[in-house]
């Protein structure tokens, strides 16, 4: 009986120890392709603070391993600390332009706010569409005598946005980043933009099934040749006709076209452009199923993790995600919103992006994921800990109320309405 415990406590060391040497050789170097919800979009910018609490900064964290980065320093304004007071004009000023904070040679997490499986293709810090070209006239002497010129093909760079420009650098794009690291595992999800832009920009123009499925197809070609990855997470795209950055309006004259969704800052509508209407939002819902189809098949053809983030944002839109401290105290369960009054939320002040605790809930879904699929055990982050940090969530900014009933929101909503 005795020789029968040790056996079993040797067998359990030994899987332990099998265990924590597979996480540690699954992320002996981790990196990351995605967007803004990897780089750490928050309140209309990126900065050093935002992007350490993105999901792959925290999973890798969790998993002993780390991830370097150009840390921002905006473009644009981080709306909780304009807001709140804590960034006044000076402060303001310096984040609307950007630039860098730190920046290192190679980064090993290069996700980009605004990128799709195009742009990892395509986008580098250098150059919009590395792969684009223009005619030009290349002069030269024909004779001794005759000068004259010829047509030739030339790149055509033109400048990236600026998250781009500051995120990347010299690097490369994306693909090529990944291609000159070399990564163990990787952070693959790249998807959202394809189908988020309709909710953003309130139409079906960016839509393109082709593009997406050739530009996947070739992203993951490119990782399966890098021939060191052991492992990786991808996860589909929630229904974006749901987020909090979208709200129901109702024609006052019974027009269908001009109800629907529209952005939550618009007060009114004055053109079918400003609203998704019933026929939009079933292709929106028909284009996202295929978009989260193809990932899965992405995600199975190359044994990597799939997170369904798409069940669990509708899961925390329906039923919450509770919120319980060890001691047992609960602030009550986070919705599918920015936080307000005794009701926390797991956005951010845009209705689109993550807040501290958001994250912190779409790390600990990617790392049950990535523990079933690897049979590993990273450890959960502590939610109650994130969400207690969180200061959006601790001290709640009710933007639509700041915007009708604040004097300098309602003229920031009157041009809104005006000009965009």
């Amino acid at each position: 009986m005795k020789l029968g415990r040790i056996i079993l406590a040797a067998l359990l060391v030994s899987a332990t120890s099998l265990s924590a040497q597979t996480v540690s050789e699954l992320f002996r170097k981790p990196a990351v392709m995605g967007d803004s919800l990897s780089q750490g979009f928050y309140g209309v910018t990126v900065e050093k603070k935002t992007q350490t609490w993105a999901y792959p900064v925290v999973v890798s964290k969790q998993a002993g391993s780390n991830v370097t980065f150009n840390a921002l320093k905006g473009p644009f304004a981080n709306l909780e600390d304009v807001l709140k007071g804590d960034c006044g004009v000076f402060c303001l000023a310096s984040s609307i332009i950007g630039g860098n904070e730190s920046t290192v040679s190679l980064p090993t997490h290069a996700g980009i706010t605004g990128a799709e499986y195009t742009s990892v293709l395509r986008t580098s810090g250098k150059c919009e569409d590395i792969t684009a070209t223009k005619w030009e006239k290349d002069w030269y002497w024909k004779k001794w005598y005759w000068y004259t010129y010829r047509w030739v093909q030339v790149p055509d760079c033109q400048e990236p946005d600026k998250f781009h420009r500051f995120g990347l650098r010299d690097a490369g794009t994306q693909i090529q980043i990944m291609e000159k690291v070399k990564p163990s595992f990787v952070f693959a999800s790249v998807g959202a933009n394809h189908v988020l832009c309709t909710a953003l920009s309130t139409t079906l123009d960016c839509l393109d099934e082709a593009r997406f499925k050739r530009d996947v197809a070739e992203v993951m070609r490119r990782l399966d040749n890098i021939g060191t990855i052991k492992g990786g997470s991808i996860f589909t795209v929630p229904n974006v006709t749901a987020i909090y950055y979208l709200e129901r309006y109702n024609d006052p004259k019974g027009r269908a076209n001009y109800s629907g969704l529209k952005a939550f800052y618009r007060t009114s509508v004055s053109s079918p452009d400003h609203v998704l209407d019933a026929n939009e939002v079933q292709t929106i819902t028909n284009f996202l199923h295929m978009v989260n189809n193809e990932l899965r098949r992405q995600a199975a053809a190359r044994n990597f993790a799939l997170t369904d983030a798409e069940a669990i944002f509708n899961d925390i839109k329906e039923n919450g995600r509770p919120i319980v401290a060890s001691t047992g105290y609960s602030p009550g369960n986070a919705g599918a919103n920015w936080p307000l009054p005794n009701k926390p939320g797991v956005f951010g002040l845009d209705g689109v992006h993550p807040n501290r605790y958001g994250h912190s809930v779409l790390a600990n879904e990617l790392i049950s994921d990535i523990n079933r699929q690897y049979g590993v055990n990273i450890p959960k982050v502590n939610e109650y800990a994130a969400w207690y940090y969180d200061s959006l969530n601790r001290h709640p900014v009710d933007l639509k109320r700041f915007l009708s009933d604040n004097i300098l929101g309602q003229a920031i909503s009157w041009i809104i309405n005006i000009f965009i």
